[in-house]
């Protein structure tokens, strides 16, 4: 299985653009309305999500899903932060990680290509701190709210696209899903 026969599914073209662009090529895109596995379990969550993507395109497929775990919460919401972010918005997440004495957060993002008869995974992890209020204007999701160890506090929605893309969950993701790939 090669990363270029593969047919990205994700309906956040901020993700494809982030997943090209750490990449180094221009991924095949299928924009999917897949019905979302609710669980607190990462690979569970991707593994239907590939099964799906796959049965219905009947091509090799790529798809991902990330999770933020706020330590205050004991790791949720975890995948389930798209429902967290559509409800409260980055604000309440920040609202939410305040409301406990601790802040940490780790961003984790679990990627995986499915061709139908191989299953490959990439996991990347990031450790950070979920900040008082939203700050910056780049990105999508929660990046405004998430500030990564090692950048003097700054968001990911404060840092420029080929920073956040250097150091990011997605980023660690993709390579390890490549280098699985290339072994």
């Amino acid at each position: 299985m090669r990363l270029a026969s593969l047919v990205f599914v994700t309906s956040n073209l901020g993700k494809l653009e982030e997943a090209s662009a750490v990449l180094g090529l221009r991924l095949r895109h299928h924009a999917l309305d897949l019905p979302e596995l609710q669980s607190l379990d990462l690979e569970e969550v991707v593994r239907h999500k590939a099964r799906t993507a796959f049965e219905r395109l009947g091509t090799p497929v790529l798809v991902e899903d990330t999770s933020l775990e706020l330590a205050g919460l004991g790791g949720f919401p975890g995948p389930l932060v798209r429902w967290m972010l559509s409800t409260v918005g980055a604000a309440g997440i920040a609202r939410v990680a305040h409301a406990f004495a601790d802040p940490r957060a780790v961003a984790r993002c679990l990627t995986c290509a499915l061709d139908g008869t191989e299953e490959v995974f990439g996991l990347g992890e990031v450790r950070g701190v979920i900040v008082e209020s939203p700050r910056g204007s780049r990105g999508f999701g929660w990046d405004s709210v998430f500030a990564p160890d090692g950048f003097g506090g700054r968001t990911y929605a404060e840092m420029q696209p080929a920073e956040k893309n250097a150091n990011s969950h997605r980023r660690k993701a993709l390579m390890a899903l490549r280098e699985h790939l290339e072994a």
